[in-house]
């Protein structure tokens, strides 16, 4: 397989193609800035060469994951308007390059953990509606991200199922659970994609139990009615500044979910259990983690009867929560033995952590004699937060020295990606 890792900000996007180029999977889209500037190229070429995203995985809606995947998705919604009134010289050609033809989307629908819960807030998510085609899609950002300061939450999503629908942009919802939720299930075959095995390792079940029972609490509390009124009146005051039409809808809302509740410093119920992944093919294993906690990995791992001996040993780790200190500890590091271990983060919140990237290496070379490399897809020279990085190559460099050509390290300098496998 092959595995490429953009300059996502502070967030997450990496590309997977199966080893004969055949089938491809976007794994997050990172932040809609660093989208625009790192990862739109690399689309557009693929749009130009017939080659589609089979899938594209958000492993969970904060903004730092889904946002790139919601410009992607306006970048489309542009070319479609042009499309649409081709003979309109009203309506310029769109600038950004044009997306690849997506085939599915894995991703669980807020809606869908929440229930009846849920649909007082989309309903009013569903009252935004841009007119992208008499409208600068630049200056409706700006008015939601002016609306964002109404609302506060941890980066959950607001029903991007019914939102992602075939009536709408025509991109199937989790169709190889039928439409249900992706989640660890008794007896789940793994699925096949173009030589790739995908076995999903968590959400499990127990977890999505403890986040709809949480969020219960959170939306009949007053806070959280609070919070549902503010979206409401945002809403209808946007409503009243632009038109109304259902695949605007669409974009709208989806922008929200990344822009509008997309700030976990300002309120902090539970978070959203990411979907994890373990990907195989005939000679290289790859752990895609998103935002999830360490301990629900293993827990995940061992439910899949994936554990042996209590460990694991995959040739990519996809590292948790750009190297959080909160969602990693040493039992994970432990458990999850890795050849290549890719750090996502651009020293926002202090991540990659450096306590973390420090018992990581002393855990791993106690663990195993076989050599290692850490991936970061950001350094000093490229960062919006050059001090906390120049710490990590600092540290990481000083780590190198005393492990006697057992660990190597690269860091992103330089470019828009850089290609692990």
């Amino acid at each position: 397989m092959r595995l490429t890792a953009f300059q996502s900000d502070k967030g997450d996007c990496l590309l997977l193609t199966n080893t004969a180029g055949t089938a491809r999977i976007l794994v997050d889209g990172g932040m809609p800035v660093s989208y625009d500037a790192h990862v739109a190229a690399a689309m557009g070429k693929l749009q130009v060469a017939k080659k589609a995203l089979d899938i594209v995985y958000v492993s969970h809606i904060d903004e730092d994951h889904i946002g790139g995947v919601l410009k992607m998705l306006d970048d489309e919604a542009a070319w479609r308007v042009k499309e649409f009134q081709k003979n309109n010289p009203k309506i310029k050609t769109p600038t950004v390059p044009r997306p690849p033809k997506i085939k599915e989307i894995w991703h669980n629908g807020f809606g869908e953990m929440l229930q009846k819960k849920a649909k007082p807030i989309v309903d009013a998510l569903s009252a935004m509606a841009p007119v992208l085609a008499g409208s600068d899609l630049a200056e409706i950002r700006r008015e939601a991200l002016k609306q964002s300061d109404l609302v506060t939450s941890v980066g959950q999503a607001i029903e991007v199922s019914r939102r992602i629908s075939p009536k709408q942009l025509n991109i199937p919802l989790n169709p190889r659970a039928d439409g249900k939720l992706m989640m660890l299930r008794k007896n789940q075959k793994p699925i096949k994609l173009g030589g790739l095995t995908i076995t999903i390792i968590g959400p499990t079940e127990a977890h999505l139990e403890k986040l709809r029972s949480d969020w219960k609490t959170f939306l009949d509390s007053v806070k959280g009615k609070a919070q549902l009124k503010k979206i409401q009146d945002a809403a209808r005051r946007t409503e009243e500044l632009l038109g109304a039409s259902e695949f605007d809808n669409l974009v709208s809302s989806l922008r929200l979910q990344a822009e509008m509740f997309g700030n976990p410093k300002e309120v902090t119920p539970p978070n959203l259990a990411s979907l994890t992944l373990l990907v195989e093919d005939d000679s290289e294993s790859l752990l895609l983690t998103g935002d999830a906690r360490g301990d629900q990995v293993v827990e995940g791992l061992k439910q899949a009867g994936r554990l042996n001996g209590g460990t694991i040993e995959v040739d990519v780790l996809k590292v948790p929560h750009h190297g959080s200190e909160n969602n990693i500890d040493s039992d994970f590091v432990e458990a999850v033995i890795a050849r290549d271990y890719v750090f996502c983060g651009n020293g926002f919140s202090e991540n990659p952590n450096t306590k973390v990237i420090e018992m990581m290496f002393r855990r791993r070379r106690t663990a195993s004699p076989k050599p290692f490399r850490f991936w970061f897809n950001s350094s000093e020279a490229v960062s919006a937060n050059p001090k906390h990085m120049v710490k990590v190559e600092t540290l990481v460099k000083s780590l190198a020295k005393t492990a006697k050509g057992q660990f190597t390290f690269r860091f992103l300098t330089k470019g828009s990606s850089m290609k692990i496998l």
